[in-house]
Parts: structure tokens; C-alpha cells; sequence
């Protein structure tokens, strides 16, 4: 391995800077770590590695001075170093934990599967340390992958006599015309579709579980595809009216077929729900080179509280399994092809008031954002605006539209800068008219931004909260920092906010 890690990024030298040229330090509590039967380390707070305990040499082949010197990168799969790489340097400059899977090369040529987890340790009076530990998950990942070729096998051996099923019945519906057999025939088909659609389910879920979920990405008319989705689909829930709104001429590149099945999953899902209702509404709009896409019914509606969750694999609100059918594969399948296309998915919903399920998909990639007006004490784009007035000590941000990860690092930074240079303690930021949601970021705000704030200065923070239960998850995950000394309240009314910020001293 060590002669590909020439063609490694300059952030490989984190790991292959984890060497001691003439010693190394052997920590006091040496003893108990090599009785420990797991793999671990430490490193300094640069990130040099500078221990590994025996299992190390061990399993490696090799004494503790070569592993040192030659570093993680000759010992980590090529495949799992570029993400090894960027969590620890993530770690390293939040002085968050770090955590990640990848394959070690051990004495008998083998790799094998280990999650490495580590945690910075600070001690009064001496440097910071990192202390990690590299657990064998061998056996999991075996047992996983078995499971996943399993249900891959096993769906492609019921696909095989679901087809032939499937044509017999096309058979015999042409055979019978006015034979009460037609009635029962006719009702066949519904099940014949449903198991179908298990087990095309099932075969999408391995796929992702397995990291095999290829896109084919082309240019095709995203207006004439969701024309096209939505006839087909009236024909199989005739008690619905499914009727679309959209912008025509939407020219998309991505993958026509994998979004088709978001379209009728979240139709179909429409449909499901709400079975007194006698419409679905389809919305797609282009907002700020993004499309978004809407679905709303008029049914049972869900509980705030179930709403993140619903996106997970086999994840159904409450006891919705005992009343309708499915394996609650289609939203978690639909959620990793919308993220493979660089978009984002959000629900709002109220019990017995209907859902709408939306998602959004950016027609240009990580657009550069340019500056509306750019002052020291204010700045507007298409995505916020920073405003501090002379002597307030009050900063106050309002943020506009659809948020991603670049609009959010890209206004957070110029937040640091801002509160830094116009001596601001106390914020005021609002975020009424944020739809959506911007999950993707809340990460980066916890462990890079927030930290980066109350080194410029922050004391007091007003968040105002979107009315998107989606924006509002986002934000609450973004303050998430357990070592965070900076005093944040969220608001759901503007005046409420200001008069508690104004009254912090």
C-alpha cells in the first residue's frame, strides 16, 4: 500500500506523519492497555499517533517502532482512507469523537473489518491526548453481507415465478370476458402489484446496504416525466383524483427511472394514507435553481414526534402496520436516491390534517453565492442577511429560502466574521422564512460553527424557528455541543425572542 499513498490528498499526512524517528512514548498505564483484546492508540493532539498497544504488533506483524513509523496509511484498505482520513481530520478540528469503519491489513495478507472509535482526553497541567480504540466487527459485517445477499437471492427467485405468474394471468384475463372469473381475476392483479413491489423493495435495499445503488444519469424532461409517472398512476388508484401542477420545460440530469419510483412512492403513499379523501395534489416549483417537488393528501396525517423517523429503514409511524399494508422500505429507499442526487426530503404534517411529503433537488451543484451588498456592518445575498448596528451588540441574521450544506457553511462563516469584527456578544437570528430542511449541515454547525462563534465572541443567541418541523429539527440538532457555553433559546414568536435577548446582560 505505502507506494499508492503517493496519490493521496495532503491531508493523507495526518496519518502518514503518525511516526517516531528516534523514540517512542510508552504510556505509564501500558500494562492494562495490552491486556486489553482490542486493538489501541494514542496520538498527540496534531493527530500524531505516538502508542499502539501489542494487539496492534500482533495483528499487524509487525513491533511498535514499524507500525509507527510507516503509519495507519499502510495498514488501511485504499478504499476506506480518503473517509478514514477526512472523520479524523473532522475530529481534529472540532475535538469531536471520532468514529468510522475500515479495513485493516493484518500478518496473514488479509483485511479485516474494524470500528475505530477515539476521544479526546484533556488533563489539567498536561498536553491533550487522543486515546482509540480499532474493534474486530469481522463477523458483523459477514453476518450483514450474508443477510443482504440473502434477500438479494431470494428476490431474485421470486421475481422468477412472480413473471410467469403475471403473464398466465394476462392470459387467462383475455380468455375470460364476461365470466364472473374476470371479477376475481381483476382482483388478483392488485396482490400480483404489491408483492411485486416487495420484493422490488427488498431488492433496493440490499443494493444500499451493499453500496451498489448506481445511478444513470442523463439529461431527460423532468416535466414530462412527472406527466408520464402520474397517468400511470391514475390508473391503478382510480378513487383518487391526482392532479399535477408544475412548471413545464424542466430539463433535469439524473437518473429518470430511480426518481420515477420517489414519484410513486410518495403518491402511492398519498393515496395509502388517506383513504377518505378523494385527491392527491402534485406541486413541483423552481426555487433559486432548485426544483422542488410536493405531494399533498388530505388524510390521517403524523405525529411531529414520528416524523424523522419515518425515513428510516423499516420505520412506520405508531401502529400504522396494523391498518396498512407495506414493508416501510419505500420512504428509506426514496430518502438514498433523493441524497444520491444532492437533494433533501422533508414532511409536514399534522394528525387528521394531511401530509405533505416534498423534496428538493438543485439543478447546478454548489452554485457560488454572490454578495447583493457588502459591508463591514452589513451583507445581503439570495440566502441571508447580517445586519449590526453601531454599538447594539447585536447582530441580527435572517435567513431566506431553501438552505443546503453550502448556503449554510457559506453564511456561517461570514456570521464568525461579522460577530468578531463589529464586537457582538448577542445574536438574533431568524429563521421564519427557511422551508424545508437543512439536516445535512446541522453536523458541521454543532461541531465547526458553533465552537467558532463563542471563540468570536457570542454570549447570548435568539433562535426564531421556521414553521417547518423539518428547519426546526435542523436547528436543534445544530446546537447539540455538550461543551457549548454560549446561552441559545429558541423562539417561536420574533417579539419574544428580541425581549429576552435584549434583557440578557
Amino acid at each position: 500500500m505505502n507506494s499508492e499513498t503517493g496519490r493521496i490528498s495532503e491531508d493523507a499526512k495526518l496519518h502518514k506523519k503518525n511516526k517516531l524517528t528516534s523514540q517512542y512514548r510508552q504510556p505509564s498505564s501500558a500494562l492494562l492497555l495490552n491486556a486489553i483484546p482490542q486493538q489501541v492508540w494514542t496520538a498527540n493532539r496534531a493527530g500524531e499517533i505516538d502508542y499502539v498497544n501489542e494487539i496492534v504488533c500482533r495483528d499487524f506483524g509487525h513491533n511498535q517502532e514499524t507500525i509507527l513509523n510507516l503509519g495507519w496509511t499502510a495498514f488501511v484498505h485504499q478504499d476506506d482512507l480518503a473517509e478514514s482520513i477526512g472523520q479524523w481530520k473532522a475530529s481534529l478540528e472540532s475535538g469531536d469523537e471520532y468514529t468510522v469503519e475500515f479495513r485493516l491489513l493484518f500478518s496473514d495478507g488479509k483485511y479485516y473489518w474494524h470500528l475505530a472509535r477515539a476521544r479526546m482526553v484533556r488533563q489539567k497541567g498536561k498536553p491533550e491526548i487522543w486515546v482509540g480504540t480499532n474493534t474486530n466487527i469481522q463477523d458483523q459485517k459477514i453476518n450483514e453481507s450474508r443477510k443482504d445477499e440473502f434477500i438479494s437471492i431470494a428476490s431474485h427467485e421470486l421475481k422468477t415465478p412472480l413473471t410467469s405468474i403475471k403473464g398466465y394471468y394476462q392470459l387467462l384475463l383475455r380468455l375470460v370476458d364476461k365470466d364472473p372469473a374476470k371479477n376475481y381475476l381483476q382482483r388478483t392483479a392488485g396482490q400480483l402489484n404489491r408483492l411485486e413491489k416487495l420484493i422490488q423493495d427488498l431488492l433496493d435495499v440490499s443494493k444500499i446496504n451493499a453500496g451498489r445503488m448506481i445511478l444513470d444519469l442523463a439529461l431527460f424532461s423532468f416535466s414530462d416525466m412527472l406527466e408520464d409517472t402520474v397517468e400511470g398512476m391514475r390508473e391503478i388508484y382510480p378513487t383518487h383524483r391526482l392532479i399535477v401542477e408544475q412548471e413545464n420545460g424542466v430539463t433535469y440530469k439524473g437518473d429518470r427511472f430511480r426518481l420515477e419510483q420517489v414519484i410513486q412512492n410518495f403518491v402511492s403513499n398519498a393515496v395509502k394514507y388517506s383513504p377518505a379523501a378523494d385527491k392527491v395534489n402534485i406541486r413541483t416549483n423552481i426555487v433559486d435553481d432548485n426544483i422542488i417537488v410536493s405531494v399533498t393528501d388530505y388524510g390521517i396525517g403524523i405525529e411531529q414526534k414520528s416524523l424523522n423517523r419515518l425515513f428510516e429503514r423499516y420505520y412506520r409511524a405508531d401502529n400504522t402496520s396494523t391498518k396498512f399494508e407495506g414493508l416501510g422500505l419505500g420512504l428509506f429507499i426514496s430518502a438514498d436516491i433523493i441524497k444520491r442526487h444532492g437533494g433533501s426530503f422533508w414532511i409536514e404534517s399534522e394528525p387528521g390534517q394531511g401530509s405533505v411529503f416534498s423534496f428538493k433537488l438543485p439543478l447546478i451543484q454548489d452554485q457560488s453565492i454572490q454578495p447583493d451588498i457588502y459591508t463591514d456592518s452589513y451583507y445581503k445575498d439570495r440566502h441571508l442577511t447580517i445586519s449590526c448596528p453601531a454599538a447594539s451588540g447585536i447582530m441580527y441574521v435572517e435567513w431566506t429560502g431553501y438552505q443546503d450544506m453550502h448556503s449554510v457553511k457559506h453564511g456561517g462563516s461570514l456570521m464568525i466574521d461579522y460577530l468578531k469584527n463589529n464586537g457582538c456578544s448577542k445574536v438574533f437570528n431568524d429563521n421564519r422564512l427557511v422551508p424545508g430542511t437543512w439536516s445535512e449541515a446541522s453536523d458541521w454547525a454543532a461541531k465547526v460553527w458553533l465552537p467558532l462563534m463563542e471563540l468570536a465572541g457570542l454570549r447570548f443567541f435568539a433562535w426564531i424557528l421556521s414553521k417547518s418541523a423539518f428547519s426546526q429539527l435542523s436547528a436543534m440538532k445544530s446546537i447539540e455541543n455538550d461543551e457549548k457555553s454560549a446561552e441559545i433559546v429558541f423562539f417561536d414568536q420574533a417579539e419574544e425572542g428580541m425581549k429576552w435577548l435584549k434583557n440578557m446582560k
